[in-house]
């Protein structure tokens, strides 16, 4: 799969498009923040998710791991899992704190 220039990806996960601000370690990361509601196949609630640039968690990836914090729109989540899909984003599967 190829990358997506890093100039793609800034203007993505700008602040003047759909971005958010995730607050992890400390550091500000901009991304797109969805919070889908699930109904079926016997779960009910939401699937909390942050998409980011994978270069924006490069100075934080040692710190970032499962069971770190993040801060997004002022409601603690924690990290469950982290996928890098190989094209230079990556998503946060999070569970609210």
């Amino acid at each position: 799969m190829p990358t997506i220039p890093a100039s793609d990806l800034q203007e993505m996960f700008s602040l003047t498009e759909l971005a958010d601000v995730a607050l992890i370690e400390s550091v500000s990361v901009l991304g797109v923040f969805d919070n889908e509601y699930l109904d079926g196949l016997d779960v009910i609630g939401t699937s909390p998710v942050f998409t980011c640039a994978a270069s924006d968690l490069y100075d934080i990836v040692p710190a970032v791991g499962r069971g770190t914090v993040a801060t997004i729109n002022s409601v603690n989540f924690t990290i469950e899992n982290i996928k890098n899909d190989g094209t230079g984003v990556t998503t946060l599967s999070l569970s609210e704190v």
